[in-house]
């Protein structure tokens, strides 16, 4: 199931990734509380990484983790990401926004 998509901006990269409003929220594990550590499997090769999500007022953001993967497989504004969770996994996919 597709948890989000979005066009990633420089901010996205350089300080966190704030989830878009349509984010399907109950697909995520928070249970009640506000921070929670998420393994997310990325993209073809397999690279899993520890990423620290939050939820302050209304806002779920990826944070620690998220720039350190994001800047090691050189993301770039304008890419496009995807999260998704099949059988409690997670798993990103990376899309060039220069291509078409």
């Amino acid at each position: 199931m597709e948890i989000f998509n979005k066009q990633l901006t420089r901010v996205d990269i350089d300080r966190q990734l704030v989830l878009p409003n349509n984010t399907r929220r109950e697909a995520l594990p928070f249970q009640g509380t506000r921070d929670i550590v998420i393994p997310i499997t990325f993209g073809h090769d397999g690279v899993e990484v520890d990423v620290h999500c939050s939820c302050r007022e209304g806002r779920i953001a990826f944070t620690r983790g998220w720039v350190e993967i994001a800047r090691k497989l050189s993301f770039n504004a304008g890419d496009f990401v995807a999260l998704r969770e099949d059988n409690g996994k997670y798993k990103m996919t990376v899309r060039s926004g220069s291509a078409s």
